[in-house]
């Protein structure tokens, strides 16, 4: 059996065991009925160093472009507030995007071909070379274009340093705040609260999945077969 059929098994067996959890009043049922101020409280003990977490998610989200920051947001709005929240989104979006430019730039180059079609390439270059930096701020303020992935495509691209990273620093703050304050009326209603909890556990089991899965697909093997689904997700179609 390939390694990749493993992880089926795998999230079956991690699920049943949760919903035992649950069920048994153990752990799981522990997280999902804790309550939204305790949890506030609870990172407040550690302020600091919950910043310095956050801020770290939010820039390995950016190095790890495939996934959205959704469920972060909303978990930063609710710990953090709204404001504070953002501040370090942004910020961290800021620096991942700062590294994501140089990684492409040094030794991205044949990752970013894989993933990004040549077209598709060709149409970021005469456009960043028309607009400069409008062009990165045009496509992160757009919701159906905004995607970690243009990190990757400008660090290969012929746009400049600073053009770029003022274009997306500055595509990035009205969503990303907007996002954020989603999590305002989820801690207001605890029902809302239960099901986000549970969202966002599913979504990190997703994530690690398919991670595990992209390692090991062919199309990570073969650079003529790459994978339609996740381009589709990212606005590269």
């Amino acid at each position: 059996m390939k390694k990749r059929y493993l992880i089926f098994p795998i999230i079956i067996l991690l699920l049943a065991f949760l919903i035992f959890s649950y069920f048994s009043n153990g752990f799981m049922y522990s997280i999902i009925n804790i309550n939204p101020d305790s949890l506030t409280n609870m990172f407040s003990e550690y302020k600091f160093l919950s910043i310095i977490i956050y801020l770290i998610i939010m820039i390995l989200e950016v190095i790890i472009a495939p996934f959205h920051p959704l469920l972060f947001y909303i978990v930063g709005g609710i710990i953090f507030g709204p404001l504070l929240a953002t501040i370090l989104a942004i910020l961290g979006g800021a620096i991942g995007g700062i590294i994501v430019f140089f990684i492409a730039k040094k030794w991205g180059r044949k990752w970013v071909e894989k993933k990004v079609p040549e077209n598709k390439r060709a149409r970021f270059d005469k456009f960043s070379e028309k607009y400069g930096g409008w062009a990165v701020f045009l496509l992160r303020l757009n919701p159906l274009t905004s995607t970690d992935l243009w990190n990757y495509v400008a660090g290969i691209s012929k746009i400049g340093f600073w053009p770029y990273i003022l274009g997306t620093t500055a595509g990035l703050i009205p969503a990303t705040f907007i996002q954020i304050y989603l999590g305002v009326p989820i801690k207001n209603n605890p029902l809302f609260f239960k099901i986000f909890l549970i969202a966002i556990i599913l979504y990190l089991i997703i994530g690690i999945a398919l991670i595990f899965l992209l390692k090991n697909s062919p199309s990570q093997k073969n650079p003529k077969h790459v994978n339609q689904g996740l381009k589709q997700k990212h606005g590269l179609l």
